[in-house]
């Protein structure tokens, strides 16, 4: 009897302990399921957040990628504009120097012919007067030419030891001896605007006078010789009655462009002789 009781007092408790798992176990179950529902709200603000700090973070990324790769492209523009510019340079000097040549060649026959550098000019009377490298030790002397190409420029007014001051024939004051196409002859005389132009005062009116015509020098002069280049009419003004009011001479080179030009003695044929 006592090992039945044990027996059945046995399988009493093992019925208990089974009853009290299987509570417990559905208790762990509810447990668990009122943890999870009042806990996935705040894991799924969690998860946005670490997705909205991951957006931001590859943003942040981005835009220093960005930044880096647009930096890099202004460097490499820097870089071409750079490279442009020094092509640019050096193709200017490259022409520079083949006008330097080709007026070598165009007045070879001249004697006597130098080259000076322009070292000095007034901005504020650009169409003036300049300065140039060579004076008196170069044998540089007063009312001696100065030509660009075949283009007359002015004449050398002032002599020093080491540089020389030219007169331009775009000067107010300057008045040359000149003459058209069609032999008219006349004065040109720099404006008084201070401008790069000059104007034509023909000796007799003449109405066969047009735009586009090339001005020389006449050669009735004891300075400059006959035939250098002047420039072309730009424009006549003509008053009511037909008759020419004012003839504007447009150079055929630009004040700010002359870097170099050349300088020589006149010798008209008096002094040809005497030599």
């Amino acid at each position: 009897m006592n090992r039945e009781k044990k027996i059945k007092l046995i399988a009493t408790l093992f019925i208990v302990l089974a009853v009290l798992i299987l509570i417990f176990n559905r208790l762990l179950f509810k447990v668990k399921d009122f943890i999870d529902r009042s806990i996935l709200p705040m894991q799924s603000k969690i998860y946005k957040s670490a997705d909205k700090l991951n957006e931001i973070k590859s943003v942040i990324y981005s835009y220093k990628n960005i930044l880096e790769e647009n930096e890099k492209l202004k460097k490499e523009n820097m870089e071409l504009k750079l490279i442009n510019t020094v092509n640019e340079t050096i193709k200017k000097e490259n022409s520079r120097l083949t006008g330097l040549l080709e007026m070598r060649e165009t007045n070879k026959d001249i004697r006597n012919l130098k080259f000076a550098r322009v070292i000095f000019r007034d901005v504020n009377n650009i169409n003036s007067k300049f300065y140039v490298d060579l004076g008196r030790k170069n044998g540089i002397e007063k009312n001696m030419i100065v030509i660009y190409n075949d283009f007359l420029v002015g004449r050398v007014s002032e002599v020093f030891e080491d540089y020389s001051m030219v007169t331009m024939i775009t000067d107010s004051k300057a008045r040359v001896s000149v003459k058209s196409d069609k032999n008219l002859l006349g004065i040109s005389q720099g404006s008084d605007s201070g401008g790069n132009e000059m104007y034509f005062q023909p000796s007799t009116f003449e109405e066969s006078l047009e735009v586009g015509e090339e001005i020389t020098t006449s050669g009735i002069s004891d300075i400059y010789p006959e035939g250098l280049k002047i420039g072309k009419i730009e424009e006549i003004d003509k008053s009511e009655n037909n008759i020419f009011k004012s003839i504007k001479i447009k150079p055929e080179f630009e004040s700010k462009d002359l870097k170099e030009v050349m300088i020589y003695k006149y010798e008209n044929d008096l002094e040809k002789k005497v030599d």
